[in-house]
């Protein structure tokens, strides 16, 4: 009887594969940042890798930078995967992307167009359709080499960057792999990447001292990427920019405000010396199409509400009607913002906000005679701005000191 049981647990024991695929940690280079460029016929693709022994030894952190904790690889071909492939000729490692947090798209790359980008994401399963999406105005080779102190990995700290950004400001909302693919088979073909730029004093030496360790070993550095324009695209190729100001009304628009703060005047008078800010803690955006038999109109309605934060104006908020003054100066900054926001979308005639989607689920009949002609329709549409605010907390002063 036991000489059955043993037979039969060494029977079973052949059976199993155990994990004759595995991958060593020691054999992979881990991608954080990948960056996209188009030259010369060719796709340019950058891999922004983590360097094991800096990470353990603690080095390529302040104050014991002796070895940078990234690395910079990058390949030509005709295709993208196939730059991947070739990276194996020059790399020690095999590179690695599924754990890839962000994409920096050139502007040579954008303007070839990024169906191929997103062909790619879509038919290897390594490569991760959750990954963020950023725009620079120059090569995207170069800002993987940008060093982001005090952080040890750059490209987590422009994905954090990202987020951050969403849910405190909502100027650049922030759009993934998956969300550029939808834009290109949605009715209205258009959406807005977040652009980054260098912020301070753009000298050579300053760049190149960016990308070497001396950098982390300063308290301030000379120069640092932020988030400065929206990047807007159609049919997945790029159009133009929208400035700050334009891509926070187009993100109130879409619905995409989560939290953010504006500046108003404390009265409606042409002299608008004293300022008072608002934070923005719930915004809610409904948008209401309209057909007068011959265009279309989009009446947009916006609720916020939120806490008064800082405030230079002289009226007494213990007062009955004060608060419900300052609340009807908030709409008019508001629809204000909103108005710029659409005329900057109008500008570069693309429907980032998704008007075409909403016409089709409302006018489903029109649409079938209206889709083909839909970017020259968008460009004659009207909106109609209605915003109403709530201050929920004055805060404890009732008046200005």
């Amino acid at each position: 009887m036991q000489t059955g049981k043993f037979i039969i647990l060494l029977f079973m024991t052949m059976l199993l594969s155990g994990c004759w695929n595995r991958t060593e940690l020691n054999e992979l280079w881990v991608t954080t940042a990948t960056g996209v460029d188009y030259r010369n016929g060719q796709w340019e693709v950058s891999y922004q890798t983590i360097v094991p022994s800096a990470i353990a030894s603690g080095s390529g952190g302040v104050g014991s930078a002796t070895q940078a904790a990234l690395h910079v690889h990058t390949e030509k071909s005709k295709t993208i995967h196939q730059a991947l492939n070739l990276s194996n000729l020059g790399a020690s490692r095999r590179i690695y992307v599924a754990h890839n947090r962000v994409i920096f798209i050139g502007k040579t790359a954008a303007e070839k167009g990024l169906g191929q980008l997103i062909d790619y994401y879509f038919r290897n399963s390594e490569a991760r359709e959750t990954v963020l999406m950023l725009f620079t105005d120059g090569h995207a080779s170069e800002m993987l080499k940008k060093l982001a102190p005090p952080e040890k990995l750059a490209g987590a700290a422009y994905a954090e960057l990202i987020t951050k950004e969403s849910e405190l400001v909502s100027i650049f909302p922030s759009i993934s792999v998956y969300d550029f693919a939808l834009s290109l088979h949605s009715d209205a073909k258009g959406i807005g990447m977040p652009a980054v730029s260098l912020k301070g004093e753009k000298s050579e030496k300053n760049q190149k001292e960016l990308e070497s360790l001396d950098v982390i070993k300063k308290t301030s550095a000379p120069l640092q990427i932020s988030l400065s324009e929206l990047a807007v695209f159609e049919e997945g190729r790029f159009i133009g920019v929208l400035n700050r100001r334009e891509s926070l009304g187009l993100s109130w628009i879409a619905d995409k405000i989560q939290s953010t703060e504006i500046s108003f005047p404390c009265k409606d008078e042409q002299k608008k010396t004293q300022q008072a800010s608002f934070m923005i803690n719930s915004s809610n955006t409904k948008l209401v199409p309209r057909f007068n038999g011959y265009h279309y109109t989009m009446q947009v309605q916006v609720k916020v509400d939120g806490s008064l934060v800082e405030s230079a104006c002289k009226q007494d908020l213990s007062k009955p009607g004060e608060t419900e003054k300052l609340e009807r100066l908030i709409e008019k900054q508001v629809e204000k913002i909103i108005d710029e926001g659409w005329k900057g979308t109008q500008r570069l005639g693309v429907d980032t906000a998704g008007f075409g989607d909403i016409i089709h689920r409302k006018f489903p009949e029109r649409w079938k005679s209206l889709k083909h002609n839909w970017p020259a329709e968008f460009k004659k549409m009207d909106i109609e701005v209605q915003a109403h605010a709530l201050i929920r907390l004055p805060g404890l002063l009732q008046k200005h000191l």
